[in-house]
């Protein structure tokens, strides 16, 4: 479930208190406590997101000590002070301190919300970060998913707001770009206690398929020696991930749409339905829409799929998050092939950030793992074979074309275009890193 958000409100005088809870009431959920030991107390029950105190407090703490206190045992939260008794010297003491800000009373009302709102999101940004540094250090909490980037940020919030609510949920988005990982996330989340049974509706022939997913019963049709449970019953109490649900034939379609809606399933030959306990998750890499129009997807059937849709952006649309990508997988690759890979070489980083992956995260660990193979170092400096020998010219200006006749002021203009870069200037023109080197030795040969 996602984190809710709390400001904890340290304030002795009651009707201040009081007035500082309605004032931020509107912005997060509030705690309040009248001192230092009482805040203390419920800071230890409950992590607090932010802290609003005065600076004078009853008893021994003050506000500044709290400070500390929050700084030494919980960093993460950001300190805001509140005094009636500014001078420069309390104001630096603050600062010096730690405090995320320092208000004057009367305090302005809409500074506070505002200053309350940005140490929330400066919370929420430390907390992101701590559960990327799990991720990639090897924690699966997530199953592998990585990202920092706004669009993956959507993604991880709207796993953590549907995981634990038991309705059907749509994952769209090219190949390799994790929607399996996505449903993994989900199940993982869920708290459902049955297992996750994945169905690739492309990989099973058509006239397999409903026998697969619903099961067959003992003499339903030749061969059916014995009762044979379906991928619904084996996800009993657990998820069905159904993917490339776009490739089910349309009389397929309306099975499951049936047996979506009425949480029964009747396997082939049985004589009465059955109930089953099954979150559906379905995922896409196709245009369900166009499929419909083309009469090809039922349009009830996808409605009822897609009462929450979840789309996964492709990798050139979030190269922010390629770094962190690879230091992930070369983690997992370095255990797998029992090397000491540790990093990258610039060039070669440039290289991958610049690329266009058509083929998504799947093709980035591909790639690395083909690199890391022919690695003889610690450090990745060599372009994969897949990427230099046949880069792609999605982007490639006609005038860049490496067209015979103008071969020589296409190299050097690509060169001057990425300052010098071979690798990004070889990507550019569309031809590999090693023809690069060979025309530019031509060219200063002809000088």
């Amino acid at each position: 479930m996602p984190e809710q958000l709390t400001a904890l409100v340290i304030e002795d005088d009651p009707i201040q208190r009081e007035t500082l809870c309605d004032v931020l009431a509107s912005v997060c959920t509030i705690a309040s406590a009248g001192d230092s030991a009482e805040a203390i107390n419920i800071a230890e029950r409950s992590h607090p997101s932010v802290v609003i105190s005065d600076l004078v407090l009853p008893g021994d703490i003050d506000g500044l000590a709290l400070l500390r206190w929050f700084n030494a045992n919980m960093p993460d939260v950001p300190v805001i002070l509140i005094t009636g008794h500014a001078t420069v010297e309390t104001a630096l003491d603050a600062m010096k301190s730690g405090a995320y800000d320092y208000l004057v009373k009367p305090v302005d009302i809409q500074r506070l919300r505002a200053v309350t709102q940005k140490a929330l999101e400066r919370y929420q940004i430390a907390a992101e970060r701590r559960r990327l540094k799990e991720v990639i250090e090897g924690d699966a909490s997530l199953c592998g998913l990585v990202g920092v980037s706004s669009p993956m940020r959507e993604v991880f919030r709207k796993i953590n707001a549907v995981a634990q609510i038991d309705t059907t949920v749509l994952i769209a988005g090219e190949s390799g770009t994790g929607k399996e990982l996505v449903a993994e996330a989900i199940h993982k989340l869920s708290g459902r206690k049955g297992a996750l049974v994945k169905v690739n509706c492309s990989a099973i022939p058509e006239n397999l398929l409903e026998s697969e997913l619903f099961g067959y019963e003992k003499g339903a049709f030749t061969g059916a020696n014995a009762n044979k449970p379906g991928k619904f019953d084996i996800a009993d109490k657990g998820t069905l991930l159904l993917d490339e649900i776009g490739e089910m034939s349309l009389p397929l379609q309306s099975k499951l749409l049936r047996a979506i809606e009425s949480g029964e399933i009747e396997p082939l030959g049985a004589t009465k339905p059955h109930n089953i306990n099954v979150r559906i998750v379905a995922a896409t890499n196709q245009d369900l829409l166009k499929l419909i129009e083309a009469g090809k997807f039922r349009e009830d059937l996808y409605f009822r799929l897609r009462v929450f849709p979840i789309v996964i952006p492709p990798l050139r649309e979030r190269k922010e998050d390629i770094p962190l990508f690879i230091s992930h997988f070369l983690r997992q690759i370095s255990e797998k092939l029992g090397k000491r890979i540790i990093g990258i070489s610039k060039p070669v980083m440039d290289a991958l950030l610049n690329y266009h992956w058509s083929g998504n995260v799947r093709q980035l660990r591909n790639a690395l793992e083909e690199m890391a193979i022919l690695a003889t170092g610690e450090e990745l400096d060599n372009l994969p074979l897949s990427i230099s020998e046949f880069p792609q010219r999605t982007n490639v200006p006609d005038e860049l074309k490496p067209i015979e006749q103008l071969e020589r002021e296409a190299i050097l203009r690509a060169m001057k275009e990425t300052d010098g870069n071979k690798t990004r200037a070889a990507m550019l023109l569309g031809i590999g890193l090693r023809t690069l080197y060979r025309k530019l030795k031509q060219i200063d040969n002809t000088k």
